[in-house]
C-alpha cells in the first residue's frame, strides 16, 4: 500500500520502495535571491525528509521550494523539465538530474513517472513566466513548461496536477491531487470539468490555502462530487492508496 503525506500547498511525500517528494515548498523562514523559498505552515522541514527523488512540476518558488537545501544534505535525484534541470546543474553542479518533457515516460525502480500537460493561468509559465518572475521578484528562477505527473506505483495510479486549469492524457487515477485556488489554478467549474474528464476514484484538493478564494472553490467542488470520492487533507496528514 502506497503512503502519501500532504506536507502543504502542493508538496507531497510519496513513500513506497523509494521516497518521492513532489514540489518541496517546506517549512522554514528565509529568503533567497529575492524570493521566499519557505512555507511556514508546511508540516515538514528540510531536515524531516530524506527523498530519493525530488519531482518538480515547474520552477516557481512555491514549487521549487528548498530543492537546493535538499541537494546539499541528500543524494536525491531531481526530475524536472530540461530548463529547470539546467538551472539546478548550474547552481549545484549536481549530476543527479533527469530531464523530462511533456508526454515523456520514465521508470525508476518499480515506479513509472509520466509527464502530462498543465496550463498555468495568467501566462505564469514558460519564457513569459521567467520574465514575470524577474520583474516581480527581481531574481531568475526558470519556470520551464508547467507539467503534471502521473505516477504508477504498486498497481496504483497517482495524479499530481501541478498548477493547471485543465488536463489531458489522464485516465481514471486511483487518486488525483488537484490544484484549485480559483486564481492561478482551477476554479470550481474547471475542477469539476477535470474530475468528470479523468474520473478519479478519490480527489484531494491542493494549492488552495494561500488565498481567500481557494476554500470557497473547495467547498463548492466538495458539494458536487460523491462524498466517498473527495478527501480534504490537513497539512501533515497521511493517506494510503
Amino acid at each position: 500500500m502506497v503512503q502519501i503525506t500532504y506536507i502543504g500547498h502542493s508538496a507531497l511525500l510519496i513513500r513506497d520502495s523509494i521516497d518521492i517528494l513532489i514540489d518541496p515548498y517546506l517549512k522554514g523562514n528565509g529568503w533567497f535571491e529575492g524570493f521566499s523559498r519557505y512555507n511556514p505552515k508546511a508540516a515538514r522541514s528540510v531536515n524531516d525528509v530524506e527523498p530519493d527523488i525530488i519531482l518538480l512540476t515547474h520552477g516557481h518558488a512555491d514549487h521549487f521550494g528548498q530543492t537546493f537545501e535538499l541537494l546539499e544534505r541528500t543524494e536525491a535525484t531531481v526530475i524536472a523539465s530540461p530548463r529547470v534541470c539546467e538551472f539546478v546543474e548550474r547552481k549545484t553542479a549536481s549530476e543527479w538530474l533527469i530531464p523530462i518533457d511533456v508526454f515523456q515516460e520514465l521508470s525508476i525502480d518499480s515506479i513509472t513517472v509520466r509527464a502530462v500537460p498543465a496550463t498555468h493561468k495568467h501566462g505564469f509559465e514558460g519564457v513569459a513566466g521567467d520574465i514575470l518572475g524577474m520583474l516581480v521578484y527581481r531574481r531568475y528562477l526558470p519556470c520551464g513548461p508547467n507539467m503534471g505527473y502521473v505516477l504508477s506505483i504498486d498497481d496504483k495510479t497517482i495524479y499530481h496536477s501541478g498548477d493547471t486549469c485543465s488536463t489531458t492524457r489522464v485516465n481514471a487515477p486511483d487518486i488525483a491531487f488537484l490544484s484549485m485556488d480559483g486564481d492561478r489554478t482551477m476554479n470550481a467549474e474547471e475542477a469539476l470539468h477535470v474530475i468528470e474528464q479523468i474520473s478519479p476514484k478519490t480527489v484531494v484538493p491542493i494549492h488552495y490555502r494561500w488565498n481567500m478564494e481557494g476554500q470557497g472553490v473547495v467547498e463548492e467542488v466538495k458539494q458536487s462530487v460523491p462524498e466517498e470520492g473527495f478527501r480534504e487533507l490537513e497539512y501533515g496528514e497521511t493517506i494510503r492508496v
